[in-house]
C-alpha cells in the first residue's frame, strides 16, 4: 500500500502573486485556459486573474479566493499527478475538500472551479459577515465555551479554529488570550466557515453538487467532518455540503493518516501550514510551495518513501 497522502489547502495563505508561486508549464497553463474558455469563473474574478495588480486585496475576498484557490490547486495537480506515486488517500482542509474530489478523479476541474464559486456565493449570502480565529495553547472545548465562540476546526488538543460574528472577532481574540490561549490570531477570511452561522448555504450547495457529472474515485477522499473514507457519490453529496456548517475534525484526519500507514504527506498549497501540522504529528511532510519544479516534488516523495521503507 502507498505511504503517500495528498492534502489540499484551504483559504488563508493565498496572495496576489498566487499564480506565480508555482513553476507552471504547458500542463497547468493549458488547464487554466480550458477553464477560462469554459467560463467557469465569474467575470470579475476572471478580470482579476488577468491583472491582479488592479486590486491586490481582492484575493482575500471570499467570492474571489475560493474559485481562484481551486483553480490554482487543479493546475498544480495537473503538473504533478502523473509524476507521483499513487496516493493512498486524499484529504482537503475546509475549501480544499472540494479540490480533493478532483484530485481523486471524481469531478472535472471545470466543475470544481464552478462549484467553488457557487459555494462562495452561498456562504456570503447565508448570514452576517463573520471571522475565524486560529487559537493555540487552549483546548477546543474551553475555547468554544466563550461567549460568541463557535468551534470551526479541531486540529489538536490545544489547537483549533474558532468562528464568530465579524464584530465580535477582536474582542473574542482578547478574551481567548485572557482565558489562557498562547495565541489567538484573527484570520484573513470573511465568512465563519464550519459553523451554524452558515446553515443557509448548505442545501443550495448540495443542490449544485448533485448536478455535476461524476466518475468513480481512483483514490478515497477523507471526509473533513469525520475522517471517514468516501468512495461513492451519495457519500460525497452528504458530507461535502455538511462541512460548510459543521466542525472540521482535522485531528481525526491526521490520526487516520497515521493509523493507515501514510507516513508521507504532500500539501498542494497555497501555503504549507498543513505540512507543518503533519510534521508535528511525526509525519514526513512538505508543501509544493517549497519546491522549484514538479520533478523535484516527485523526487522528494519517492526518496522519502524509499527511506522510510
Amino acid at each position: 500500500m502507498s505511504q503517500l497522502a495528498i492534502v489540499c489547502s484551504g483559504q488563508g495563505a493565498q496572495t496576489p502573486d498566487l499564480f506565480t508561486r508555482f513553476p507552471f508549464t504547458e500542463k497547468g497553463l493549458t488547464l487554466r485556459e480550458r477553464i477560462l474558455e469554459a467560463r467557469c469563473l465569474d467575470p470579475e474574478v476572471g478580470d482579476w486573474l488577468a491583472d491582479p495588480s488592479r486590486d491586490p486585496s481582492a484575493v482575500f475576498q471570499n467570492h474571489y479566493s475560493q474559485p481562484l484557490i481551486c483553480l490554482y490547486q487543479a493546475m498544480v495537480w495537473a503538473e504533478i499527478a502523473d509524476l507521483l506515486p499513487a496516493p493512498a488517500m486524499i484529504a482537503g482542509y475546509s475549501l480544499g475538500e472540494l479540490t480533493a474530489y478532483f484530485c481523486a478523479g471524481a469531478i472535472s476541474p471545470e466543475d470544481v472551479v464552478r462549484l467553488a464559486g457557487i459555494r462562495a456565493r452561498e456562504m456570503d449570502a447565508a448570514g452576517p459577515r463573520g471571522k475565524l480565529i486560529a487559537v493555540t495553547g487552549l483546548s477546543p472545548v474551553r475555547a468554544s465555551s466563550l461567549d460568541g465562540a463557535l468551534l470551526a476546526i479541531v486540529i489538536s488538543e490545544d489547537h483549533c479554529v474558532i468562528g464568530c460574528a465579524a464584530d465580535r472577532a477582536e474582542s473574542l481574540a482578547r478574551d481567548l488570550l485572557d482565558a489562557g490561549a498562547r495565541d489567538a490570531v484573527v484570520l484573513a477570511v470573511t465568512v465563519p466557515s464550519h459553523t451554524a452561522l452558515l446553515d443557509g448555504a448548505v442545501e443550495p450547495f448540495r443542490s449544485a453538487l448533485q448536478q455535476v457529472a461524476w466518475q468513480d474515485l481512483k483514490t478515497p477522499v477523507l471526509a473533513g467532518i469525520s475522517a471517514a473514507k468516501v468512495m461513492r457519490r451519495e457519500q460525497m453529496e452528504q458530507v461535502l455540503p455538511e462541512q460548510i456548517h459543521h466542525t472540521v475534525r482535522w485531528d481525526r484526519i491526521q490520526q487516520r493518516f497515521q493509523e493507515s500507514g501514510c507516513r508521507v504527506v504532500l500539501e498542494l498549497g497555497p501555503g504549507n501550514q498543513l505540512a507543518h501540522m503533519a510534521v508535528a504529528c511525526g509525519i514526513e511532510a512538505r508543501g509544493v510551495d517549497e519546491f522549484r519544479s514538479a520533478e523535484g516534488i516527485a523526487e522528494w516523495a519517492r526518496a522519502t518513501m524509499a527511506r522510510l521503507g
